[in-house]
């Protein structure tokens, strides 16, 4: 139950909720999560970046409960700067991978270990969508992955997605997960890895009731996490699906959504 602001967990998606697309975090919400933070609130992120890239994304802001990355693959403690509850995908996803990168020679496909991401193709689709110098390029072949990985993704222009999904689908037999975490971005996870599940992860680790936490998001790979929180919320510019799913619609990120959410929960429990 919820009595005052110290005993609210905030979980937001990063890209496409809490940053602007070209300009990162607006001063309007970071003034709003240092002011809630400093009241006793709870404030994290939950990505499907691995922790070295979202540490540069996020400089400069304040995140005091442990966060949720590779879409449910780990948490991460920031205080001991540790990696909790890894969970990794099963070996066949290399033999997978290999096969849908064969039947579209002009997709991209990456993975992430630990904390590198490391690109098994030529990167120029990935390159139209993030920075080249988040990419680790893995000179071998894909036998040579190691068996701690987090997540595949397969990267291909938008117009492509759906044929890609429906193949990767046919693939994979139901062996794992596939999602997409943008019109771009299809991810191969373990069956059991979803935000949803490490935010259940995330409030026992941090003595905090699931019915007390507040979960944002704009995507589908956000929906699982938004339908469990006890309060679920989507930014304006989210997908049609993930805004069915929430209890309240937020302004979009281009218009500082997660000031807006703060502002809505101090009136609430002020």
């Amino acid at each position: 139950m919820i009595e005052k602001l110290s005993d609210i967990l905030i979980v937001t998606d990063i890209d496409g909720t809490l940053l602007r697309e070209k300009l990162g975090i607006s001063k309007e919400n970071l003034a709003a999560i240092k002011r809630f933070i400093d009241k006793g609130g709870h404030f994290t992120v939950s990505t499907g970046r691995a922790i070295d890239v979202t540490g540069k994304v996020l400089t400069g802001i304040p995140i005091n409960a442990p966060s949720i990355h590779i879409n449910g693959g780990y948490l991460y403690d920031w205080e001991k700067k540790k990696i909790l509850e890894p969970n990794y995908l099963s070996p066949n996803a290399k033999k997978y991978c290999r096969e849908i990168t064969r039947k579209f020679p002009f997709c991209d496909c990456h993975f992430a270990a630990e904390k590198a991401v490391n690109l098994m193709t030529s990167g120029n689709v990935l390159k139209k969508y993030i920075p080249e110098d988040e990419l680790n390029y893995f000179d071998s072949e894909y036998e040579d992955i190691p068996d701690n990985v987090y997540k595949f993704i397969i990267c291909c222009d938008p117009g492509d997605m759906n044929e890609l999904r429906q193949y990767a689908e046919s693939v994979c037999g139901g062996d794992v997960l596939l999602i997409q975490s943008s019109e771009f971005f299809l991810e191969m996870l373990p069956l059991e890895n979803s935000k949803g599940k490490a935010l259940e992860k995330l409030c026992e680790i941090a003595g905090i009731p699931l019915e007390n936490s507040v979960a944002v998001g704009d995507f589908e790979n956000d929906i699982e996490m938004i339908r469990i929180a006890g309060l679920g919320a989507a930014v304006d510019n989210a997908q049609d699906v993930v805004k069915k799913a929430a209890d309240i619609v937020l302004p979009s990120c281009e218009e500082n959504a997660i000031a807006h959410l703060i502002g809505f929960l101090e009136e609430m429990y002020e």
